[in-house]
This record gives C-alpha cells, structure tokens and sequence, in this order.
C-alpha cells in the first residue's frame, strides 16, 4: 500500500458515494423459474367470512384435527399469507402491486415453498409458489416430507402433516435498502406472513405450527437455495393426514436442475448477516431435539395503578375482508382510540403462538410496553402489559408524544399514533438457552405478534405501522423496568388520517441532540 496506489482512493469514494435508493439495482420482489410451467391454483376458495378477531387469537390443535388437506384449503393458505390482493397506479412511479401480509419498504423478502404428499388435483413434490401469476411451480418430484421429518429430528407435528411449507429470505432484496439491519426486516416480515397463515389457519380449520428447529443445510438443499443470499428461516407443517410419515433413512434430494434469473444487475454483500446466519444454524437432527424447549421467564417486576384490560371483545370485520383491504398507514389522525379497542388488541394478538421454541404454548420470548397518546379511559403514560393478569401497569404518566416520535427514529407516525407497542426482550437470556438461533426466533416472534396486531387493528377499523427506532433509547426511556431488555420490534396503532401521506416531523429530542452535537465540548 503505497501513495500511488490510487484505487484505493476511488475505492473508498464509490463506496461513500450518497444516494437515495440506486432504484437501477433494485431486486426483484418475486423468483422466476422461467423454464418451469406453472400449475395454477383455483381461486375459488373461501372468502374466510370469520370474524378476524376470532381467527387471531384462535389456533387449531393437530391431534384434534382430522380432515386433510385440499388444493382449494391450501391456495386459500398462500393466497390470504402471500398473495397479490390488489394494484394501484401512482402518478410517476406506475404500477404497484401489494400484498396480503405487511412488508418493510414493499420489498417482500420472503418467498415460499410447498413440500407434500399426494393431495387431490396435485401430485407429491416440492413447489415453489409463485404470488405474481397465483400458481406452483415443480421442483422435484415425489414425496419429500421424510427428509422434512428427519431433519426436524421427527417432530410430531411434521409426521402427520399434509404439507410443509418452507419460509426463506432473499436477504438482498431487504438489504438493499436497509442494509445490515435488513436481517432484522427479513425475520419480521416472515411473522407478519405467519400471523396471517396462523388466522387464515384457524379459519379453515388446518392446524398450523411455527418450527425454528430443524437442519439448515438439508432444507436448503431440498429447494435449490445457497444458504446465504437466500436462506430458509422457518418450516410450517399445515394439515394432518390420515397417513403419518414412516420414521426411518431417508436419501437427500438430489441436486435442483433449474436456476432463476437474477434478482438485479449487483448485489451488496453484508458479511455481519452471513455470519449471524450461518452462526445460527443447526447441523443434526440431535442438535434440533436439544434445541427445541422453552425459557423460563422470571416474574415481571411489580407495578403500581394497574388497569386491567375491557375483555368485552367488540364486533370485527370479517378476516378475507380485512386482509383484502389492509392498507399501509402513514399517517395517523390525532384523535383517541377506546380502550376497549386497545384491549381487544393486545388480548386477542397475545394469546399464544404455536411454536417449537415457545412451549408450553402460550409462553413468549418477548415483554410489552407501550405508550399510550390518546385513548379513551386511560391516563396517557407508558406503561408494561401483563399478559398473566390482563392488566396495563403503569409506570409513568405524561405527554410523551414527542418522546414516542423520537424513538420511532423520528417519524411523525410515533407521535401522532393513539398508542405504541415496543416490543422488548432479555435477549441476553434468550441467547443464553437458544444460541444465536433464539435471535432468529425473537424476531420472528414479535414479527408475528405485530402481524396479528396488525389484524387486530384492521379488523376494528383502525390503523397500524410498523416502525424502526433507536434501540438503547427505547430502553432508557421505559427504565428501571425495562433494565437488561432489548428493543426488538415497534408497531403504532390509531386512526388512519384522512390525508394519509407522511408528514415532515422534528422531535424536541432530536432538535436538543443536534444542537448538543455542534457544541465543541460535551455537555
């Protein structure tokens, strides 16, 4: 390394060129298999006419469950969790499609894979499904849910499933916008897709569970994907069949002899997710069985002023309805929500999620806190939900409207939101009993949870976003209680303004940071 040696010099210019989004590179949000033909799925499945707050909180238990799975009870499964549900033309910018499940920036990381057995109208295999034309493309040929079983280490929910469906993550189709954090994104984009299978689910009548356990490298193998720049993040047994899967020496899948286009002209490495997820993985069918459990939470430390929660559940809209017409909110109206709204909320999204890593069920990884802005009947403060006693404990009043936007990494939509959720966790203890796999299953966690949330709020005619924020402040601010936690993921909740467009928006936080950062000594 010497003077002349100018590349250096543009190295580093290129790399810290600014740019708003290079929308010349920006991926694909779908995997083509052009040479592959499409077996379309029949779009005459149910309009899932349940109420949406019933279907949230319900969940269908496996060994009570008999009827099997069927073509039009599986579309209706991808179609209401991934599928296209409308388009729009925006002035400039051409046409947008969007989606049944909520993603960070429209960029749907996610895709998803089917593994069966024979079911009516489609033969055994492996399939990818396709949102962009509704239909499934054939990978491999013949029944591969013993390899499934295996490598889950024979999970009981997998031997009796009709289906598995495999989540995975284009990581760079989330990176590059959001970089690095984009592992983050990717996790809670694929609870918010599970939130809607788990309702869509119970309102079929398919039992449904999330497993993070299982064989990295043995499943990414099966559907033809490298593990790095995509990565499977979570397998979903749906159905029970009246023919259980034989335990015994399965071959591996041989290797996919079809490749995709693509997904844009350059991709931008970020070595730190690589090395998370690679950390992360599991190698053995052994290492699954002992991974698999729960934490064992320590009690919440006592509050003062609790309010327990209105458990009179209000009329929802339907849930094909509401996840027909789910909407991005992006901007709230300044105007009060009932708590009897909040309650329903925060009583039907946090009833349990099926899941290897949260058993018993019922259990979670994640603690609640919130701010609330405006609701009815509730001093505005922040406050911890206790889940046990469906109850709010209050940990200080105040007008923290300003604080709230401030922490939501300055967006107007923490500030004008009616209430905020924070998402938190000992993430030191869940690293401890779980490895680097339990960060997977946090995230994932409270993706899924936000995504039911999301319903929730849709369903009663509200609002909600998801939102980005500034980690170690939102733990100071909900201090002493939330000492030792970690902020994991953000939803606001309210009325959707009229004029629903961001607004521009400087927290009093943020203007005393600034102006503390030009001073030449500190303060």
């Amino acid at each position: 390394m010497n003077n002349q040696d100018i590349n250096i010099a543009n190295v580093y210019h290129t790399s810290t060129k600014r740019v708003y989004l290079p929308l010349q590179n920006k991926p694909l949000a779908y995997k083509p298999y052009s040479t592959l033909s499409p077996h379309v799925l029949p779009s005459d499945f149910s309009p899932l006419n349940v109420p949406a707050l019933e279907t949230v909180s319900d969940t269908v238990r496996p060994d009570i469950a008999s009827s099997e799975l069927d073509l039009a009870s599986l579309s209706a499964l991808l179609f209401y969790t991934a599928g296209r549900i409308r388009k729009r033309d925006f002035a400039g910018a051409g046409t947008v499609t969007f989606r049944a499940a909520s993603s960070a920036g429209g960029l749907y990381p996610i895709e998803i894979y089917v593994v069966c057995g024979d079911l009516p109208d489609l033969e055994a295999g492996v399939y990818h499904f396709s949102p962009v034309d509704f239909a499934l493309r054939c990978l491999h040929q013949g029944d591969y849910r013993p390899i499934l079983s295996q490598v889950t280490g024979d999970e009981s929910t997998v031997a009796t499933a009709s289906a598995m469906l495999i989540c995975s993550a284009v990581f760079w189709r989330s990176a590059w916008k959001y970089y690095a954090r984009s592992y983050r994104y990717c996790c809670w984009d694929n609870g918010t897709m599970a939130a809607n299978l788990l309702a869509t689910a119970a309102a079929t009548g398919v039992p449904a569970r999330l497993l993070m356990g299982f064989v990295d490298d043995q499943v990414n193998q099966l559907v033809g994907i490298d593990g790095q720049r995509e990565a499977s993040l979570c397998l979903i047994p749906i159905g029970r069949s009246d023919y259980p899967i034989s335990p015994g020496n399965v071959a591996p899948a041989p290797s996919l002899p079809v490749e995709t286009e693509p997904a844009s002209s350059e991709e931008i490495d970020y070595p730190e997710m690589i090395r998370l997820h690679a950390a992360s993985a599991l190698s053995t069918p052994e290492e699954v069985v002992a991974w698999r459990g729960a934490l064992v939470r320590p009690p919440e430390p006592r509050v003062g002023s609790p309010y327990p929660l209105d458990l009179a559940s209000p009329a929802s809209s339907p849930l094909g309805e509401v996840i027909r017409h789910r909407s991005s909110t992006r901007r709230f109206a300044h105007e009060p929500i009932s708590f009897a709204y909040l309650s329903a909320i925060l009583a039907h999204a946090t009833t349990g999620i099926p899941a290897d890593f949260l058993d018993p069920h019922g259990t979670s990884l994640l603690h609640l806190y919130l701010i609330v802005n405006a609701v009815e009947g509730i001093a505005s403060g922040a406050y911890v939900f206790l889940p046990s006693e469906q109850t709010l404990g209050c940990l200080k009043t105040g007008a923290f409207r300003q604080e709230a936007g401030h922490l939501c990494f300055e967006q107007a939509l923490g500030a004008d939101a009616s209430a905020v959720a924070f998402f938190m966790a000992d993430l030191d203890a869940v690293l401890q009993r779980f490895g680097n796999r339990g960060y997977r299953a946090v995230q994932l966690e409270a993706g899924t949870i936000g995504g039911k949330m999301y319903l929730c709020a849709y369903a009663l005619g509200l609002g909600a976003s998801g939102l980005t924020f500034f980690d170690d402040e939102v733990t100071a601010f909900f201090a002493p209680h939330a000492e030792g936690k970690s902020a994991i993921f953000v939803l606001a909740l309210g009325h959707t303004a009229t004029e629903n467009q961001v607004r521009p928006f400087r927290s009093r936080v943020g203007m005393r940071i600034d102006a503390l950062s030009r001073r030449d000594a500190p303060a």
